[in-house]
């Protein structure tokens, strides 16, 4: 990611160096509308300092990076679109009288437009990383019941429990991840069950295991359809 932030700061440079050359060798008329033209040029090359700190340097985390590509593509559309414009109205005002509030107007209208779009796009960027965050949460109890009942039944020697915690992981490996507040208090008995579980593997107690892990099953079932009917409100 470095690499690539040092990528757009180098085509930036180049965007700098490239786009005075061509202002001032070509036989613009230096007027005011050449002023306005270049001045709102500069802005939208300055204003990519902006874009790709936002975009890339600010974010928290690999995803808030990645989900700032829309805000520099943002960025570069209207750096092109403005380039673009400025050098039309500079060639045009070799031929014509081109009033200067046309290019003022037109400038600063692109101005606006880009400045709203650049603060919509950061706030959809983080919205999205935010509720990527709480999604994560929010499925993270279940995966630790997984991966718990797994190590159990690597830790496992008693033939008899081999079965019943097999069941029980694949049980949990195919039940909705989300968890939420209707869901809590069974996820906590499932919780208690698991610990006891843990206790039972320990002695390797292979009644005392498949007990547990009926008792688990029995929870697990009551959570996936009291999952489902919240669903269904």
């Amino acid at each position: 990611m470095k690499k690539n932030v040092m990528r757009w700061w180098i085509v930036l440079g180049i965007v700098v160096v490239v786009y005075n050359v061509l202002a001032f060798a070509l036989p613009f008329p230096k007027t005011a509308v050449f002023a306005v033209c270049y001045l709102f040029s500069m802005i939208a090359i300055l204003a990519q300092i902006y874009v790709i700190r936002t975009a890339f340097c600010l974010g928290e985390g690999v995803k808030s990076k990645f989900y700032g590509f829309p805000i520099a593509r943002l960025g570069v559309i209207y750096l092109a679109v403005q380039i673009i414009l400025g050098f039309l109205f500079m060639a045009l005002d070799l031929v014509l009288s081109i009033p200067v509030w046309l290019p003022l107007v037109l400038s600063v209208v692109l101005l606006g437009a880009a400045a709203v779009g650049f603060v919509a796009a950061d706030a959809m960027r983080d919205e999205i990383v935010r509720q990527e965050a709480k999604q994560e949460n929010r499925i993270s109890r279940m995966r630790e019941f997984q991966a718990s009942v797994r190590t159990l039944t690597s830790l496992n020697k008693a033939p008899g429990a081999a079965r019943p915690l097999e069941d029980l992981a694949e049980s949990l490996r195919f039940s909705d991840p989300v968890s939420s507040e209707v869901l809590a208090a069974l996820e906590d008995q499932l919780a208690g069950c698991l610990r006891e579980l843990q206790a039972a593997v320990s002695r390797q107690d292979a009644e005392r295991i498949a007990l547990l892990c009926q008792k688990a099953n029995q929870v697990l079932a009551e959570r996936n359809q009291l999952c489902k009917l919240s669903k269904g409100k």
